[in-house]
Formats: structure tokens, C-alpha cells, sequence
């Protein structure tokens, strides 16, 4: 390393000052659409395969069949009133709707219809009951062990949590007809097991009722013997107690008085009869109380003391209202006929003020009338009420037998009427046990179906397809998502800071020609970056200059060529040395053979080659030789480009970009990651080279994105060259 530093100094360069490109907008639906084209293959790939195997899925479904029954749920407790509906004053009680359909749904009679149609031998069901074929390679190779048999009951069981899944209980929630729809794998169990799961709510509900009424006749007549005896225990005591205190009945007491049970009296006392006048008197001043104090309540809650009938019944203020009429009606004549200042029409005016004066004065008066009549009412009804009260506590001994004689009586009677209470219930129990019938009703029974009501394969390959085009489309867009490769020149100068001298294209055919052709798209951006390179900024023109790349295959020597081959067509003389001792393929690319002693002189216009791992052993570069070859031949040429092996391969290739002014950096695009590039700067970097920034290579024109094709010329043109070249 003494020996290259002391033939070749480093050059020290200030780097251009060129921040990255602004990041660009998402592009909306033409940036999706450049995605898609751009990963078109996987696309189809991704969709090809889901759609295939969805397909080949579709396409082994089995047929299935469906029928319908209808029924009607009795509309006695299934309608409630409603202060929503304008239109009708009962609405349906949807809790009690829903009560009914969750005892269809419910597994009760799911197995009721199980063991009725005896779907647990039914083929379809054997079937579904047999083990899988994961449970029989299981049990084939012991990791599953045999279970005890299905019992015939476990076996329905099984069979009706099936038959669930297959039966559908629907509502339109606006009228109380249950629909029942069964499907099966035949034309002929569908309306089978619709029709069964009818049969068995009504069966279900009728013995429900008949159930509750049964329970009901056993309550009541547990209750009737205790009753009877209690009745017949009142009357003993009542006996007693009037015989003790010498109480005799008022009525017929005979025991030919059918009635006499429903008759019971009680002994009539002075007290008694003159209680029962004061009671008497009693009502009828709380009922006037209440008459006059509703009159009075009404008139002064009112307002507008002139509606109530109490006082526009007053024959001065029936005589006021007739004077008034006439006044009114004079003011009326008056009006239209005289000004407003006539004489006549101010008297009959203030005269007709008098009067409605008067007349509130006059109702006012009898306002208060009714509240004196009122107050006096109540008084009275106060002094009544004294009077009770003071009678009743003056009640001698003969009364607290009385008292005591009245609850005898009164539990005789309630125990009697009890007892002829429950008699009567029991007997309508009884008969309504026979007669109980289920408050729904078939409207429309399942019939077979004509045809398999599913499944809609034609609707399941068009959302097959959606799925399939939408995954398709996932995928590409997530493997663009999720690169780490280099597009543009725009993530380029982002992600690793370098300068985007330019891009060049792929091409198809030789290097020679894409060199030579006055016309072609490869030329026309060769010649773009060449002028930034020979024009820009003074920082980047060097007269030596190392062409190199983080991996293998990503165009530097290619790149290396055409730059050389760019300066050697403006007229001036251009040297290109491969120092690739290990795959050396400047001349591999041209077509040519080195001379012995490395050279070759005009391999294009302008252009000379020299082949440095040529005139050493083969695969070792002699580093101090190169420095003086290039010290010798410096002055000879305008420009001298140094092809290199791949940086992260041969990190001696930074030992070659020493020797240089300049170092220029091939990234392949869509291929080589940031973190590449970045580790390819860090190695140079610590031979102090300048890297005057980097070129995308094998770019693919037809595939570039909108965003991708800005800094690179006219997209469509290129794209024009591209299919005619």
C-alpha cells in the first residue's frame, strides 16, 4: 500500500451538495394499476391458483333441497296495546312471538322430530354420524382409541344438534306466521322434517297446556278439603256464639232454605237501627259535599266564571246576558252605520261595559255563594261524622258481641264462597283437561321441492373470482410493499444519500450495437448522464475514474464500457482498464481478444482497452504495477475508467478506488437493496474515495411507474423506442 500511495495520491474532492429528491405523492389508481402490471405475474399466478382451487371446491358441492312450512300463532296473548301505532290500537306483543319461535328453535323439539321421522337411521345422517377420515387414520395408527358404542338415545341427540343447524326459523317481525324451512340432501326429507317440526310445536304446545291445566286440577284439590272443613268449623262457631248471646237471624233460618248459606243475617239492637240512619244521613251530606264542592272547584280552577251552569242559571245574570245581546247588537248597527265618535254609538258602548260589569260582578257574588254552600256542607258532614262517632263509642257489651257476631259471619261467608269458588274451578279445570287444543294452526304445509334450491355455483365462481382477483391483487401489491430493492433515482438519493448521475435501460442484442446506433434509447441516456458528468458540477469531472457495485451482476462492466465508448465518440481518447482479476469481461462483452501484452487499441472509436489481471498471475493484481501504468499513461488519454470487481465480493476493489478521483457506483434496479449501497459507501469511505454518486442499470422501461419514469425523459417516447429497437 506504501508503493500505490506514493505512485498515486489521493485526491481530496468536496462532494456536490445534492440533497434527495422530494418524496413523491401517491399516485392513486395509476399508481395501483402500475403495481399490478408491474408484478402481473404473480397476479395471475395468485389469482390462478385461489380460483382453481376454489373452483375444483365449487364444483364438489352436493346438491341440497328445500321446503317451507308456514303456521299461524294464535293471536289470544300476542297483542299488546300500542300508543306508537296511529293506525290501529293494538300492536303485536313481539316478546311473546319470540317466546315462540326459541320453543321452535329449541333442542326439545329438535329431538322430538329426530325420534319421530328416525333420522338417526337415515342415510344422510348415518353418514354425518360416521367417523372422519382424520379420526380413522387416527384410530389406524393408535393415536386415537376406540369409544364405547352410541347408545340410540346419545345417537338422537347427536342427530337433532344436526338437524338444528339445518332448520331455519324466520319472522318478518309485522305479523305472528312462523316460517319453517328445512334443508336436506333429498327432495323427499325436506318437507319431511318441516312438516315433523310443525307437528311437533303444536304437540309440544296442546300437552303444555293440558299439562298446566292437570297441575291446576291437583292444586285445587289438594285446596278443597281444607277448605271444606274450614267452612264447616265457621258455621259450628257461629252457632255457638249466638246461642251463648241469644242473637237471632232476622231471616228464615229453616233447613229447608236452599239458601240459607248465602243468606247468613245479623240480630238488629237499637243501636244498630239508629247507626244505620246516621250512616245514612252520613252519605247523603258527603255526597251533596262533594256535589257542591265539585261545582264550586270547577267554577274557581276554570277561569271563566261565565261557562258554569250554576251561576249562567241565575236569572239576573240570564236577564244581564239577554241586555247585553241587545247592546251588542246595537254597538253592532251603530258601527257600521256612524262614525266612532257618534253619541249613540260611546252610550251604548259604556252601557255595554256597565253591563259585563255587572255581570262579573253579579258571578263573582254567586261564586261565593257556592263556596258558603260548600263550607256549610262540610260543615254539616263534620257534625254528622261527631254524631257517628260519639254513637258508636257509647256501644255497650251487646255491641262487642255484635262486633265479634260480624267476623263470624264474614269468615263464615268468605269461607263458604271460597269454598264454592274452587268447587266451580275445579269443575271447569277438569272439563277444559279434554278439550285443550295448541293456539297456533298450519297455514301452508312443506311440499316436495321441484328442484335443489342450492348451492348457487354460478354466484359462488363470481365471488370466487372477486376473492381470487382481489387476492392476486393483495399479493402484488404487498410484494411491492414490502421490497427493500431500488426503483428511482428518487429512493436512491433517500435511502443512501448518493447523487442519481442517471439510469440506463435494458436492452436487447449486443453492447456493440447499442454503442454504435445513432438512434437508440440506451445511447440517448448514455449521453445524458455523460453530459452531467462532463458539464456538472467541477466536483464531479475527474480524469480517472472507478466504475464499481456492491454485488455481481449489476452492470458495471457494461456501464464502465459505455462511458468509455460515450467520450471516445466525442472525439477524444478514452482508456478503459479491467482490473476484474477475478472475472475479467470488458473484452468477453465486446467480443474481442486482448494482445499480449494487455492491450487493445481501438476496440471502438476512441477507446482503448487494457486488461490489467493480464500482465500479472492470474487472480492477484499487482497494485504497485497499476500505479505505474497509470502514472505512465495519464497524460496520454482524457479519460481513464478503472473497471472493478463487486465491492461487498473483493474488498480490494476499494483499494482501486484510491487510485482514482472519482468513484461511480452501478446499482441494478429492482435488484439491489439500500443496505447494499450503504455498505458499499462505508467500505469506500474508508479508503477515503470520492463517490461522485450512482447509476441504475437494467432498468425496465415498459414497467416503470408513472413516479419511477420522472428524471428519465418523455415516458411515452421511451417507451416508443423501447418496441421499436
Amino acid at each position: 500500500m506504501s508503493q500505490i500511495s506514493g505512485a498515486m495520491p489521493p485526491q481530496q474532492f468536496s462532494p456536490m451538495d445534492i440533497g434527495p429528491a422530494p418524496e413523491q405523492e401517491f399516485a392513486g389508481f395509476g399508481r395501483i394499476f402500475s403495481i399490478l402490471r408491474q408484478h402481473r405475474l404473480l397476479m395471475c399466478a395468485v389469482t390462478g391458483g385461489t380460483f382453481l382451487l376454489g373452483a375444483a371446491a365449487i364444483t364438489t358441492l352436493k346438491p341440497y333441497y328445500e321446503s317451507n312450512a308456514e303456521i299461524a300463532i294464535g293471536a289470544r296473548g300476542m297483542i299488546s296495546p300500542s300508543e306508537l301505532s296511529p293506525y290501529a290500537d293494538r300492536a303485536l306483543d313481539l316478546v311473546a312471538l319470540n317466546t315462540q319461535i326459541d320453543i321452535l328453535k329449541s333442542p326439545i323439539i329438535a329431538l322430538m322430530v329426530t325420534q319421530r321421522l328416525h333420522l338417526a337411521d337415515s342415510p344422510e345422517y348415518i353418514k354425518a354420524l360416521s367417523p372422519s377420515f382424520v379420526s380413522q387414520l387416527k384410530k389406524k395408527f393408535g393415536l386415537q382409541k376406540d369409544g364405547p358404542p352410541l347408545t340410540q338415545q346419545q345417537r338422537n341427540e347427536l342427530v337433532s344438534n344436526l338437524l338444528m343447524g339445518k332448520v331455519h326459523i324466520s319472522n318478518d317481525g309485522r305479523s305472528a306466521i312462523i316460517g319453517i324451512t328445512a334443508r336436506s340432501a333429498g327432495p323427499d326429507l325436506a318437507p319431511a322434517i318441516a312438516n315433523g317440526y310443525v307437528k311437533a310445536y303444536l304437540d309440544f304446545e296442546q300437552q303444555a297446556k293440558i299439562q298446566a291445566a292437570r297441575n291446576a286440577s291437583v292444586l285445587l284439590e289438594e285446596q278443597i278439603a281444607p277448605l271444606r272443613q274450614r267452612s264447616i268449623q265457621a258455621e259450628q262457631e257461629l252457632s255457638r256464639y249466638r246461642q251463648e248471646h241469644n242473637l237471632y237471624l232476622l231471616g228464615d233460618d229453616s233447613g229447608g232454605d236452599s239458601g240459607r248459606t248465602a243468606r247468613i243475617a245479623l240480630p238488629a239492637t237499637p243501636n244498630d237501627l239508629h247507626l244505620t240512619q246516621m250512616n245514612h244521613e252520613l252519605g247523603e251530606a258527603e255526597a251533596d259535599l262533594a256535589s257542591k264542592q265539585a261545582i264550586y272547584n270547577e267554577a274557581a280552577s276554570s277561569g271563566n266564571v261565565g261557562t258554569i251552569t250554576a251561576i249562567t242559571a241565575s236569572p239576573l245574570i240570564q236577564s244581564l246576558r239577554l241586555q247585553q245581546t241587545q247592546i251588542n247588537a246595537r254597538i253592532s248597527t251603530l258601527a257600521s252605520t256612524a262614525l266612532e265618535q257618534n253619541p249613540e254609538l260611546v252610550a251604548a258602548r259604556a252601557q255595554a261595559a256597565r253591563i259585563d260589569a255587572q255581570i262579573a260582578t253579579e258571578s263573582q257574588k254567586l261564586l261565593q255563594n257556592l263556596r258558603y254552600e260548600a263550607d256549610a256542607a262540610q260543615q254539616r258532614v263534620n257534625a254528622l261524622k261527631e254524631r257517628t262517632n260519639a254513637l258508636q263509642m257509647n256501644v255497650t257489651e251487646e255491641e262487642h258481641a255484635d262486633i265479634r257476631l260480624r267476623q263470624l259471619v264474614g269468615e263464615a261467608t268468605a269461607a263458604q264462597t271460597l269454598y264454592r269458588d274452587y268447587l266451580s274451578r275445579l269443575g271447569q279445570v277438569s272439563a277444559e283437561t279434554t278439550i285443550q287444543q295448541a293456539e297456533a294452526r298450519l297455514i301452508t304445509p312443506a311440499n316436495q321441492p321441484l328442484g335443489p334450491a342450492g348451492p348457487p355455483k354460478k354466484q359462488y365462481g363470481v365471488l370466487l373470482f372477486l376473492i381470487s382477483l382481489g387476492l392476486g391483487a393483495g399479493a402484488a401489491l404487498l410484494r411491492d410493499r414490502s421490497r427493500s430493492s431500488l426503483r428511482t433515482l428518487a429512493e436512491l438519493e433517500q435511502q443512501t444519500r448518493l447523487f442519481g448521475l442517471g439510469a440506463l435501460p435494458r436492452f436487447r442484442g449486443s453492447l456493440r450495437e447499442q454503442l454504435t446506433s445513432g438512434d437508440s434509447l440506451y445511447g440517448r441516456m448514455l449521453n445524458s448522464m455523460r453530459a452531467i458528468l462532463t458539464f456538472g458540477n467541477p466536483s464531479i469531472r475527474t480524469k480517472i475514474t472507478v466504475i464499481t457495485s456492491a454485488e455481481n451482476n449489476e452492470g458495471k462492466t457494461t456501464l464502465a464500457i459505455s462511458l468509455a465508448a460515450s467520450i471516445g465518440a466525442l472525439g477524444k481518447r478514452a482508456l478503459l482498464i479491467d482490473c476484474d482479476a477475478h472475472r475479467p469481461s470488458v473484452l468477453l462483452a465486446l467480443d474481442l481478444k486482448a494482445h499480449e501484452d494487455g492491450f487493445v487499441h481501438d476496440a471502438l472509436p476512441g477507446l482503448d482497452i487494457f486488461v490489467a489481471s493480464q500482465t500479472g498471475e492470474p487472480g492477484v493484481l499487482n497494485f504497485g504495477a497499476l500505479g505505474e501504468f497509470l502514472a505512465k499513461h495519464r497524460d496520454e488519454y482524457d479519460q481513464i475508467i478503472i473497471d472493478t470487481p463487486p465491492i461487498l465480493s473483493f474488498p480490494e476493489a476499494g483499494v482501486l478506488a484510491s487510485f482514482a478521483e472519482g468513484v461511480i457506483i452501478a446499482v441494478k434496479w429492482h435488484h439491489t437493496s439500500a443496505s447494499a449501497v450503504i455498505e458499499t459507501q462505508r467500505i469506500l469511505r474508508t479508503h477515503h474515495a470520492n463517490c461522485l454518486g450512482a447509476v441504475l442499470t437494467f432498468v425496465d422501461i415498459e414497467n416503470l411507474r408513472p413516479e419511477e419514469s420522472l428524471r428519465m425523459g418523455d415516458y411515452s417516447h421511451y417507451r416508443k423506442l423501447v418496441s421499436s429497437s
